[in-house]
């Protein structure tokens, strides 16, 4: 993994063709491609915001939070967040509205990505991952759902993975691939051994999109298991109530671009004539596209929202 700063536009183009040229496309079992995530303040970890601001095991654990946000919503309005969603598509939706989730955004899209690394913390240097992802893998095999169902199968502190893929296969999510996993795990026991192995790497998932604003920001996420460990009171590998963030070494990431901070405004001024800005990026925000056209018009600064 290399890491470099750059100051335009032209210097990051350049910056993340060199990183795709060691991407592996072979024809048979490798697609790399990159994903992206811009972050306005350089140095804060990759992880989903239901993980952060943890200080201790006597918090709310990760499981009962989840459990109360997601729910508590689906109660107040059933009619958005609906029940007939699978998993991977009601966190997508929740955390498209601000509810924390498990999911982590990222893009597609260089230019947005670079977009959310430069629009706000003006005082501090920005950075964007490009993360190598090989889209020959099944990005929404069952386990992406399961994953996004955690918390319903979780006790307050751990979830038991013989538990937890014994409860995840007799899920409607799951049903197309029963047979065939049923054959391979006689067991509970090795169900949850293979969790934990489809859990060692990130999950790059798609989830529908739903509104224009996904479209525009080509979203995609990166979807985080909880940690798992060796439980005192189950009886093998348990997640438990810790969400872990991404180490900045990871063999997935193949670059990290720092944007010095006096070089945020230039940037962002730049991105316009390509079409990046908030009134793109937000255009179903009927408040957002009418800040930026006072801004444009007027020069009122504008205090964009940063990518969740």
């Amino acid at each position: 993994m290399n890491n470099t700063e750059i100051r335009n536009i032209s210097e990051y183009v350049e910056r993340i063709c060199e990183i795709k040229s060691h991407c592996i496309n072979n024809g048979a079992d490798k697609n790399e491609i990159l994903l992206f995530r811009g972050q306005a303040k350089e140095g804060l970890p990759l992880l989903p915001s239901l993980g952060r601001g943890r200080r201790c095991t006597c918090d709310i654990t990760v499981f009962n939070q989840e459990r109360n946000l997601i729910e508590m919503a689906k109660y107040k309005m059933p009619e958005v967040f609906r029940g007939d969603f699978e998993p991977i598509e009601l966190l997508a939706l929740l955390q498209h509205h601000g509810i924390p989730t498990r999911l982590l955004d990222i893009t597609e899209n260089a230019l947005v990505a670079l977009y959310f690394a430069c629009i706000s913390a003006p005082d501090s240097d920005g950075e964007i991952f490009a993360f190598k992802n090989n889209e020959l893998d099944i990005t929404n095999y069952p386990i992406v759902n399961g994953i996004a169902d955690t918390y319903r199968f979780a006790r307050s502190t751990f979830c038991d993975l013989d538990l937890f893929y014994g409860a995840i296969k007799d899920q409607p999510y799951f049903l197309e691939q029963k047979q065939t996993h049923e054959i391979c795990h006689r067991d509970n026991k090795a169900g949850g051994r293979w969790v934990e192995e489809c859990c060692k790497t990130p999950f790059f998932v798609y989830a529908p999109i739903k509104t224009p604003r996904q479209q525009a920001q080509q979203g995609r996420y990166i979807l985080f298991p909880n940690k798992i460990e060796y439980y005192e009171n189950s009886n093998g590998p348990a997640f438990i109530w810790q969400i872990e963030a991404i180490p900045r070494d990871a063999e997935y990431i193949s670059g990290i671009i720092r944007i010095p901070k006096e070089f945020k405004k230039s940037i962002i001024a730049d991105l316009h004539l390509f079409g990046i800005g908030q009134e793109t990026l937000f255009c179903d925000s009927v408040d957002q596209v009418c800040e930026s056209i006072v801004h444009k018009l007027t020069d009122v600064p504008s205090n964009a929202p940063i990518l969740i």
